[in-house]
């Protein structure tokens, strides 16, 4: 059934701007988080609002070492995915993917475990009713009763170099980096598939 709801305010997670935590080069080490809202105006059609995705989301950590002429990339996966909590009771599966095309991580190969223990080359689950590396919680937005999925995934990524040379240089040059961003794309399907949401959260690259 499809009825008017009047004015809904879109939210915003608020920037940190913290500098107290930094490490040396000037890294903050404050996650900073970033929301993205498509919630519409009123008028809206309810079927889509409670079916619709939004996001939170820190700072994408990826921490990296060198081992002779190979570089490894561990990224950290930290995403929040909320959706109005009668969406999440009608819906028979969230789905979240992962871009990397915005990153230097992008066309290299990666590994993942999946909740089997399996190891996976270049595959990710996106169906998170199987990611049991994922917690659910209640919580309340412009007194709006909401599910948070916080999903928290590892992702190692690899390159391998002539020389160890080579792998150190392009560790320090990925260092240097503040622009890079991480992709996430979610949608819900319950008898249909629903719109998909998308944003984007800034990476940083840390040495162990």
């Amino acid at each position: 059934m499809k009825y008017l709801i009047l004015i809904l305010f879109a939210f915003f997670v608020l920037t940190g701007c913290k500098k107290s935590n930094t490490i040396p080069g000037g890294k903050n080490t404050e996650p900073i988080t970033k929301s993205n809202n498509p919630l519409p105006s009123a008028p809206i059609d309810t079927d889509a609002f409670i079916h619709q995705i939004t996001f939170s989301a820190p700072f994408q950590l990826v921490t990296m070492s060198v081992a002779d002429v190979k570089l490894t990339m561990i990224y950290y996966e930290n995403v929040d995915v909320l959706i109005p909590k009668e969406g999440y009771t009608l819906s028979f599966a969230l789905h979240l993917t992962e871009d990397f095309s915005h990153s230097s991580l992008a066309k290299l190969d990666y590994t993942t475990v999946d909740g089997a223990g399996n190891v996976d080359f270049d595959w990710v689950d996106d169906n998170l009713n199987n990611v049991t590396d994922k917690t659910v919680s209640d919580t309340t937005v412009n007194s709006i009763a909401m599910k948070k999925i916080n999903v928290k995934r590892q992702f190692t990524f690899t390159e391998t170099f002539a020389d160890n040379k080579g792998a150190v240089a392009k560790q320090d040059s990925l260092y240097k980096l503040q622009n890079e961003t991480i992709g996430f794309s979610s949608y819900v399907f319950f008898t249909k598939t629903y719109p998909t949401s998308t944003m984007y959260a800034p990476i940083n690259y840390f040495k162990k």
